[in-house]
C-alpha cells in the first residue's frame, strides 16, 4: 500500500486546518454526525450513532490492495485525498458532491520508484482509472466516488510522468460562497517564517467546470484551512507567520480581475491581522466557527492548545488547557457543540510527526468543557476534520470497512 511522503514540509508549521463545511443544502432530516478525517491519504469515517466508542470505517481508500499487480482489485474510491472536505452549494457540482485536496497522480505514479500498475490506465471508464491531473482539489459524488475531475491551476506545457510541474506546491484548504465560487488555499513549502502558500478562487464558469481562477495572495506563512463568516469575510491561520489573517472584500468575480500571467488579483481584498501569536495561542493553525455565534474555535500546534475567541480576536475562554492536546491541527464541531480535532503528536525534539490520533470535547449542561476523549490513534499525519450529518452521504455508512489498526512503527510510533 502507498503511504504518503508526509510531511512534504517542516512540521513547525503543519497546517491543515478544519474549518466549519458551509451548509448551504440542507439535509430532510438529520440522522446522526459522521467526522471524517484525512489521514495517511485515507478518508476515514467515525460513526457517531450512539456506538461506543464510535465506529471508524473507511469512506475513501487511496491505492489498489496489490498496487504493483494490474490484476489486483481496484479500491471502493482509488484517491489519495487530505485536507477538508467542502460540498458543493446547491446547483453547482455533482448534486451533493464535495471537493477535498488531491494529490493522486503524483503519489501513485511519480513519487513511487514504480509507479503503480493502474498508473498506465488511459480509458476513463476503467475503474482503475488514475488520469495525469496535477495535485488540486478532486471532485466526488456524495457517495464518496471521484466524479473523474480534478479542479487545478494551469500548468505549462506538456508534463511527463519523470516530472509534473506543479501550479500550486500543497493543496490543501477549501470553502465556497454562495455563488459557487471555490476558495482554497496552497500551504506551499511550510518552512519556519516563510511565506509562499498562497489563496486562490475557482469561478464555475457558464459549464460550472471551474477552469479559471485567481490568485488573492501568494505570500502566506503555510497557510490553514480557511472558515468564512456569515458577512463573507475568510480567516485563514498562518503559523508560519505565528498570525490568523482575515479578508474581506472586494473578492474577483470572474478571470478577467486577473488577466496577467501570475493570475494575481490587480485589486485585492482587504487584509487584516484577526489575531496574532498570544500567550493563549502561540502558532495558530486550526479554525472552526462556534454554532451560533460569531465566535471562534482555534488551536495551537505548538505549546498545543483550543482556545475559543470572540468576533474581533479577543481570548474568551480555554478549551483544553496547553499540554493537554497533542499538537492540535484540524477542528470542527458536531450538531450537538462536540469538538472534534486531528492531533499530530510530534516528536518534542525532532518535531517530526508520530503517531496521530482524532479526539472530541463534550460539555455538560452548563456549557463546561469537558476532558478529551480519543477516538482514533494509530493515524498517520491526521490533518483535516469536517462534522457533517449522515444524511449528505449517500452510502451505507455502517457496511463500509473497518479502518484497520496499523503497526505503530507505521506511523511513528507513539
Amino acid at each position: 500500500m502507498m503511504v504518503a511522503n508526509r510531511p512534504r514540509w517542516l512540521p513547525l508549521t503543519l497546517v491543515a486546518v478544519g474549518v466549519l463545511a458551509m451548509p448551504f443544502a440542507q439535509p430532510l432530516a438529520r440522522a446522526y454526525d459522521v467526522v471524517l478525517n484525512a489521514q495517511g491519504e485515507y478518508l476515514d469515517a467515525y460513526l457517531i450513532n450512539g456506538t461506543e466508542p464510535p465506529p471508524r470505517v473507511v469512506f475513501i481508500d487511496p491505492d489498489p490492495p496489490q498496487p504493483d499487480d494490474p490484476k489486483s482489485p481496484p479500491p471502493r474510491v482509488g484517491r489519495h485525498v487530505n485536507g477538508k472536505v467542502c460540498f458543493f452549494p446547491k446547483g453547482f457540482g455533482p448534486k451533493g458532491g464535495f471537493v477535498i485536496a488531491d494529490d493522486t497522480y503524483r503519489e501513485a505514479c511519480l513519487d513511487r520508484s514504480q509507479p503503480q500498475a493502474r498508473c498506465s490506465v488511459t480509458k476513463r471508464h476503467k475503474r482503475n482509472y488514475v488520469g495525469k491531473d496535477p495535485d488540486g482539489w478532486g471532485v466526488f459524488k456524495k457517495n464518496g466516488k471521484w466524479a473523474k475531475r480534478v479542479i487545478h491551476v494551469d500548468v505549462e506545457g506538456e508534463f511527463s510522468d519523470a516530472n509534473q510541474p506543479q501550479g500550486t506546491v500543497d493543496p490543501q484548504g477549501c470553502a465556497f460562497d454562495e455563488k459557487g465560487n471555490l476558495f482554497a488555499t496552497d500551504v506551499g513549502h511550510g518552512n519556519p517564517g516563510s511565506a509562499d502558500g498562497a489563496f486562490l478562487v475557482f469561478f464555475p464558469g457558464k459549464k460550472k467546470r471551474y477552469d479559471t481562477y485567481c490568485f488573492l495572495d501568494k505570500k502566506l506563512g503555510a497557510p490553514g484551512m480557511p472558515v468564512r463568516d456569515d458577512a463573507g469575510n475568510f480567516y485563514i491561520p498562518e503559523p508560519a507567520l505565528l498570525k490568523v489573517t482575515k479578508f474581506s472584500a472586494p473578492f474577483p468575480t470572474s478571470a478577467a480581475d486577473c488577466d496577467n500571467p501570475e493570475h494575481l488579483v490587480t485589486t485585492p481584498p482587504a487584509k487584516t491581522v484577526f489575531l496574532a501569536s498570544s500567550a493563549n495561542l502561540v502558532v495558530p493553525a486550526g479554525i472552526a466557527r462556534v454554532p451560533m455565534s460569531d465566535h471562534f474555535y482555534l488551536d495551537s500546534v505548538i505549546a498545543p492548545t483550543i482556545a475559543e475567541f470572540d468576533a474581533n480576536g479577543g481570548f474568551v475562554r480555554t478549551i483544553v488547557p496547553v499540554g493537554v492536546p497533542k499538537n492540535p491541527l484540524g477542528v470542527d464541531v458536531g450538531a450537538d457543540g462536540t469538538i472534534y480535532y486531528a492531533e499530530l503528536n510530534l516528536d518534542p525534539v525532532q518535531n517530526s510527526p508520530r503517531c496521530g490520533s482524532v479526539s472530541r470535547v463534550r460539555f455538560d449542561g452548563s456549557d463546561t468543557p469537558l476532558a478529551p476523549e480519543q477516538l482514533g490513534h494509530y493515524l498517520r499525519f491526521p490533518d483535516g476534520v469536517t462534522v457533517v450529518d449522515s444524511s449528505r452521504l449517500h452510502v451505507k455508512l455502517e457496511k463500509l470497512p473497518a479502518a484497520p489498526e496499523i503497526d505503530p512503527t507505521r506511523c511513528g510510533g507513539e
